[in-house]
């Protein structure tokens, strides 16, 4: 078995904060006593939590902690959103779960999988920002699936996966959760998740779209202060635990009808979806990367989910990747339109 996971499936045994023995542990990984403390000792190189050995009563993780696990996200999926998952991966670690999926992509034609990871070590956001990625604490998931369309054909996607994630959210009854375009995800002016979509195909034939998706669920204070933008958490806003295997049972739950959707009829049809939960909506904005557009108000988007933008009486459509936006001034609490 994967050393990685071995190590994630005594992790899960450890989990809970109670004492576990080795004889236990080496009986349910098949394996020795002797291989377990070796195990324990790579877990404690690794891990920001010790796990800790008393003598007759075993292992002993100091603070119980919720890990990701595959069978329990499966058990919250209806069974026909089961069946069309080919594969469902839970990493200890890797470098981004867009990476990992990217480089098999290269050797494998890889076909609805998924893959989530504990922690990332340089996790990505758009245009190469870092995603701060503390452990066990928020989720970092990609999706490969194949598109029944083109590359050419995608333009709105990263929109449809954003409004997927709004959606979820919204489940778990979090207020005033609204897009600021083309894909982030956010609650009071503060950002709770994001997504970064990248595509690989060619440009006349079907595409396997990778896309990739963080929601800070609990994030560490220690991590925190990484983070250089304005942000939220899911256990802020709602003052309790939060599962994070339905968190991400829910997100695929809203996702993968919509890829559906889109895959069928593009985006014109989430449009009103949207406007719905559109930050920026009537709003000035500064426009970055553009040469004749500084300024200008937002207004909404077009059926290929660019931004449309006023700009001295005229309107221009802008896409996704051309341009960095800002508001002038997100909008306060009291200024949110219901949802």
């Amino acid at each position: 078995m994967d050393i990685m996971n071995d190590l994630l499936i005594v992790l899960a045994y450890l989990s809970d904060g109670q004492f576990h023995s080795g004889e236990d542990l080496a009986t349910k990984l098949g394996v020795s006593r002797t291989a377990i403390w070796k195990k324990i000792q790579k877990l404690n190189g690794v891990l920001p939590v010790k796990i800790i050995s008393v003598q007759s009563k075993g292992y002993k993780i100091e603070h119980p902690i919720t890990v990701l696990n595959k069978n329990e996200i499966v058990g919250y999926l209806p069974v026909e959103l089961q069946r069309q998952l080919n594969q469902i991966e839970v990493l200890l670690e890797c470098t981004s779960t867009n990476q990992y999926l990217l480089d098999r992509s290269e050797q494998n034609q890889l076909k609805n999988h998924l893959v989530l990871a504990e922690t990332q070590t340089q996790g990505r956001g758009r245009r190469g920002r870092h995603w701060v990625s503390p452990f066990a604490s928020n989720i970092y998931m990609s999706l490969a699936w194949q598109m029944g369309i083109s590359i050419a054909e995608m333009a709105g996607l990263s929109l449809v996966v954003a409004i997927s994630v709004a959606r979820a959210l919204q489940k778990f009854e979090i207020k005033n959760v609204m897009l600021k375009w083309p894909n982030d995800i956010y609650v009071d002016s503060k950002k709770l998740a994001g997504v970064l979509l990248e595509l690989r195909g060619e440009s006349n034939s079907p595409c396997n779209a990778i896309i990739g998706i963080g929601v800070n669920v609990n994030m560490p204070g220690d991590a925190a202060d990484k983070i250089d933008q304005p942000w939220m958490d899911m256990q802020q806003l709602l003052k309790k635990p939060v599962n994070r295997n339905e968190v991400v049972a829910m997100i695929l739950n809203e996702l993968i009808p919509r890829l559906q959707q889109f895959n069928n009829s593009g985006f014109s049809n989430f449009m009103a979806e949207w406007d719905s939960l559109d930050l920026l909506a009537g709003k000035s904005i500064n426009i970055e990367g553009h040469m004749q557009l500084g300024e200008g108000v937002a207004s909404g988007v077009d059926e290929h989910g660019a931004l449309l933008v006023e700009h001295k009486g005229k309107l221009q459509a802008l896409y996704s990747g051309e341009v960095s936006i800002r508001p002038k001034k997100l909008i306060r609490h009291d200024q949110i339109k219901s949802v």
